[in-house]
């Protein structure tokens, strides 16, 4: 009993003993040559001198990636796979017009500016049975103010004013076709452009400019009710179209029709060249008869763009007419510089050069007939040089552009010049 006592007292003693000792330093990690790549799986030789050394930690897993916000919305219930999907393009102008005229008492600066919402585009698409049934349409409730109606009404005091009003809301709807697709032609019925113009036959959300050039503006991007055929190739695209004639949103009032052919090749990567043809027929000595040719090309490649396009056009202005013949072109020319800025304002700088000719009667050079028309007053033939700089922040899902036009014409006596400033901005998807 005694030994017992006097073996748990000498424990005891011990053990305050060690506990009162200092810890010891931390052992000096291995140089990079010795340091084991895996834990040892057995302990080394003197185990009561040499601190274990723990394994390594396990590598961290891989931070989850961020779930992609769905761009299809599921729709439908007997046909699986049929989809929604939304779009918009919003772009908002403000506008600065400056015509000089000459006058008895030298020259006077007539001028204008205004702000101006120039496209709100509400659009949806989808496939309602995947690869066979496709499906697009588009409002644009800010055309409503594009064609104005004026009227001469009397005030509360009696006197005359004049009440300008919107034309038609049905000029809101621009776009509403249903696909029929296949391997070798889509086949659409409803509105849509006709093919005049590469400008005007392609999307407003990318075109170079503020707005698209002058002869491009004034016969491309015309929409109309008909039925479409197309389809496109790695190397080559048709589209040909049979249309009422008689303009967006209108019922055909005779059996006159028009018919476009498109054809796009693309023989190296990102150079088209194409040609068009839109022709009425049938009634051909009837207003509104219209013919159009086309030819242009587009080279784009690393940070060069590089459009041009040359149509001519034959109209009829009055049943039994003669046809009057116009012709207009111009070039375009953009470098894109990438990278420029920081942070969120980081984003892509493109100057462009833009020049552009028309001439809306090829038989004389001031065509009497064209004085009252505002586009022209009186003169013939009118050329275009503008600059502008375009500021790609988010590509073309978020840009600013800014653009200066001078109209010039021939006969600047009738008509002077005028300086166009436009300032922009969108938002698209």
């Amino acid at each position: 009993m005694q030994r017992l006592l006097i073996l748990f007292t000498s424990l005891a003693a011990f053990t305050q003993a060690v506990q009162a000792q200092p810890a010891p330093p931390p052992a000096e990690p291995p140089s990079p040559s010795t340091e084991p790549t895996t834990a040892p799986t057995t302990a080394p030789p003197d185990t009561a001198k040499t601190p274990d050394i723990p394994p390594p930690a396990p590598p961290a897993a891989p931070a989850k990636p961020t779930e992609e916000l769905p761009k299809r919305l599921s729709v439908g219930k007997d046909s699986p796979g049929a989809y929604f999907s939304p779009g918009l393009l919003l772009q908002g102008w403000f506008v600065y017009d400056e015509t000089v005229r000459k006058a008895m008492t030298g020259d006077v600066s007539l001028s204008t500016s205004t702000f101006r919402v120039r496209r709100i585009e509400i659009s949806a698409g989808g496939e309602i049975v995947p690869k066979l049934v496709r499906y697009r349409f588009m409002f644009d409730p800010s055309r409503v103010r594009d064609t104005l109606n004026t009227a001469t009404a009397v005030n509360a005091a009696g006197m005359p004013v004049t009440v300008r009003t919107p034309a038609s809301a049905l000029s809101t709807l621009q776009d509403f076709y249903i696909t029929l697709q296949s391997d070798i032609a889509d086949v659409s019925i409803g509105q849509f452009k006709n093919q005049v113009s590469w400008d005007g036959f392609n999307s407003a959300a990318k075109i170079i400019m503020p707005e698209r050039a002058f002869v491009a503006a004034l016969v491309g991007g015309q929409r109309d009710l008909g039925l479409r055929i197309d389809k496109t190739f790695p190397k080559f695209m048709y589209s040909v179209g049979l249309f009422n004639g008689a303009g967006q949103n209108n019922f055909d009032n005779n059996n006159q029709k028009d018919v476009g052919l498109r054809l796009e090749v693309y023989p190296v990567k990102g150079l088209t060249i194409a040609g068009m043809t839109y022709d009425s027929i049938g009634y051909r000595s009837r207003s509104g008869t219209k013919d159009r040719w086309e030819a242009d090309v587009r080279y784009e490649n690393a940070n060069v763009l590089l459009q041009s396009e040359f149509i001519h056009d034959r109209d009829v202005f009055a049943d039994g007419a003669k046809p009057i013949d116009s012709q207009g072109f111009y070039v375009a020319l953009a470098y894109l510089m990438k990278g420029i800025g920081d942070g969120k304002w980081k984003g892509d700088l493109q100057p462009v050069l833009r020049v552009g000719y028309y001439d809306p009667n090829t038989d004389t050079d001031v065509d009497p007939s064209m004085v009252a028309a505002s586009s022209f007053g009186g003169n013939d033939e009118r050329t275009d040089i503008e600059v502008g700089l375009n500021y790609y922040v988010r590509g073309h899902e978020m840009k600013f552009q800014v653009s200066y036009d001078r109209q010039q014409f021939d006969q600047s006596s009738i008509k002077p010049a005028n300086n166009e400033v436009i300032l922009a901005t969108q938002v698209w998807f």
